[in-house]
């Protein structure tokens, strides 16, 4: 019971000199004006020990802190006339107020209230520019953007008065989206079924039954040539590289549920193996004491060091070991392959004699571990094949436009590249917004 009273005690004071560390660290931080590093410390406090009131304390006046110092940034902004700076820099305070669940107070609150009311205008004068705008989308991110300040300057009711205009415009859009539905456009059929439920817009599609671009899963063909005594362990690695290949092509933007076939892959495995053995005669000098007659006095013996040498077979294994593995396959015309590929050399010794005097104790052979460097090249392997269909994909639909396809190109590109010009410039001209907009407004993927 003493030992567990005491065990306790010891994680306890541990845990404790971890808290007040980090409380200190933050106190450092606080001290040089660094509000936000600050609160981070006190935060990692209070989530190794949630009682702790000196890092609860802290913590609430350095968010004080930080949101004086942002009330202090959002007039500057004002002043210089940069409202939609002034805006943004406050929206990001009130919804950090909203996080923590803190609320202003005293003079904090008044100031807060005053640059509300500043940029209050601001808002008005974008959201009667942005509803009369053909595209009902930038509407609804800006609604989206100010959330927060639009309901602290009570502005939610206001903004109705736009919206039979926006539910008109989106209708528009959706109607105009649908035209282009057809024959291989999924993602297009896909992003204007979301967007026409949003705006309670019904419309009909007409789309192939089966995407001819995309397939409904992977089948694997191994080869293998496992020259090694080990080889149903390696037999065994491939397969399970066999699974991860399968599972990536599913995690990949060429799998549909409604692809039109299954894309056919080659996996390969060599391994080449040889160890030879010799045999070395090795010799172990030691000094053993011995009594021998003293030259000088027949009847006496004197202990003498006396060098020995103890000789013995050494077992030498030079092993040598290569690996080669590889994927390949034809991906609508598209080269899909890799492969990984090492060689290794090992020597070593054994031998299992035992001579205390010399101090020769049995050796065993240090051997290459053959399996654990064959999975090493196929995780590798596995490891590179996503990014081989996300180039392969890109290459396809990213780099060369096909203007009787911009829509349809523009979606799919989206899927491993958000951020490409190409997409945002259609997202833009369609909707008004960028691509991660729509993604935050519609969910689209």
């Amino acid at each position: 019971m003493k030992i567990s009273q005491i065990s306790i005690g010891l994680v306890a004071a541990l845990m404790l000199s971890a808290c007040t560390s980090l409380v200190e660290k933050g106190d450092k931080l606080y001290g040089k004006g660094m509000y936000q590093q600050a609160a981070e410390f006190y935060e990692k406090a209070l989530l190794e020990d949630p009682e702790d009131v000196e890092a609860k304390q802290r913590l609430a006046e350095t968010r004080s802190k930080i949101i004086d110092r942002g009330l202090i940034e959002v007039r500057m902004l004002r002043l210089g006339a940069n409202y939609r700076g002034a805006a943004s820099k406050l929206e990001s305070l009130l919804a950090s107020q909203n996080q923590w669940h803190v609320e202003t107070m005293g003079a904090q609150a008044a100031t807060q209230r005053e640059e509300v009311l500043a940029v209050e205008g601001w808002l008005k004068t974008e959201a009667k520019q942005l509803a009369g705008l053909s595209q009902p989308d930038p509407f609804k991110w800006f609604e989206h953007e100010y959330r927060n300040l639009i309901a602290n300057a009570q502005l939610t009711g206001e903004l109705q008065q736009y919206r039979d205009t926006l539910n008109k415009a989106g209708k528009q859009q959706c109607l105009a989206l649908a035209k282009q539905v057809q024959g291989q456009r999924f993602y297009l059929h896909e992003l204007t079924q979301r967007y026409c439920a949003l705006w309670q817009q019904p419309v009909s599609f007409t789309v192939d039954k089966s995407d001819k671009s995309r397939f409904t899963g992977l089948k694997v063909s191994k080869r293998e040539r496992f020259k090694t005594p080990n080889a149903q362990a390696h037999r065994y690695a491939l397969n399970n590289t066999q699974a991860e290949l399968e599972q990536a092509f599913q995690s990949s933007p060429w799998f549909s549920n409604t692809g039109s076939a299954t894309l056919s892959l080659t996996l390969e495995g060599k391994v080449q193996y040889r160890k030879q053995t010799s045999y070395r005669q090795v010799e172990k000098r030691y000094v053993v004491t011995e009594l021998k007659p003293d030259p000088k006095d027949a009847n006496n013996k004197l202990a003498t060091d006396v060098e020995k040498a103890f000789a013995y077979q050494l077992k030498e294994h030079q092993e040598t070991y290569s690996v080669n593995v590889s994927y390949s396959g034809n991906l609508l015309g598209l080269r899909l392959s890799n492969s990984e590929s090492g060689s290794y050399d090992n020597l070593t010794r054994s031998h299992n004699i035992e001579f205390a005097e010399a101090d020769v104790v049995p050796l065993s052979a240090d051997y290459l571990n053959q399996v654990q460097k064959f999975e090493q090249h196929l995780t590798q392997l596995s490891a590179d094949f996503s990014g081989d269909l996300n180039k392969l994909w890109q290459q396809r639909y990213c780099s060369m436009v096909n203007q009787s396809f911009v829509a349809e190109q523009a979606l799919r590109c989206a899927q491993i590249e958000p951020n490409n010009d190409f997409v945002n410039r259609w997202f833009k001209q369609t909707f008004g917004v960028d691509y991660k907009a729509m993604q935050v407004l519609y969910g689209i993927q």
